[in-house]
C-alpha cells in the first residue's frame, strides 16, 4: 500500500509539515488491513495524550490532508497482530522521534516472533481434526 495513492503529494507534504511541529508524535502510519480503497491513519505517541490534545492534534492532521476529520489509530492500543500488519504492511509518512519508533518495533517483533508458533500450532489443530461439538 501506498500513502501515496491514498493522499496527494501536496497533501502529505502539508501533512508532514504539521507532523513536524508536534512534539508527541513519534510516527504517523498509512494503513489498510481489509483489502479496499480506504486509508486509516495509525499514530505512536511518545506520551499518552490527553483526550483535548488528541482532539487538536487529529483535527490539525485533517486540515493538512483537507479533510473534515480524522480519527488517528493508537498503535500502542490495536491488538498484537493488527499492531503487526500496520509496522509490516503500512507505509511510515512521518518519523518524529525514530528512537521511540525503533524501541516499539522492536516491543511488537518480539511478541508477535514468541505468538506466532502458538498462532500456527492452534492453526493446524483446527485445520486438522474436526471440531468438537462445544465448538460449533
Amino acid at each position: 500500500m501506498q500513502g501515496a495513492r491514498c493522499f496527494s503529494d501536496e497533501s502529505l507534504a502539508k501533512l508532514r509539515e504539521t507532523c513536524q511541529q508536534e512534539p508527541d508524535l513519534a510516527a504517523l502510519y498509512a494503513f489498510d488491513l481489509r483489502p479496499s480503497q480506504d486509508c486509516n491513519l495509525a499514530a505512536l505517541f511518545a506520551e499518552p495524550l490527553s483526550w483535548p490534545r488528541r482532539l487538536e492534534l487529529e483535527l490539525s492532521v485533517a486540515a493538512a490532508l483537507g479533510l473534515e476529520g480524522v480519527e488517528l489509530v493508537n498503535l500502542r492500543r490495536l491488538p498484537l497482530v493488527a499492531r503487526y500488519d500496520v509496522l509490516n504492511r503500512g507505509e511510515p509518512l512521518h518519523v518524529g522521534l525514530p528512537e521511540v519508533l525503533a524501541m516499539f518495533i522492536e516491543e511488537t517483533v518480539v511478541r508477535y516472533s514468541a505468538f506466532y508458533p502458538l498462532l500456527e500450532a492452534l492453526y493446524w489443530q483446527v485445520e486438522t481434526k474436526p471440531l468438537a461439538e462445544d465448538m460449533l
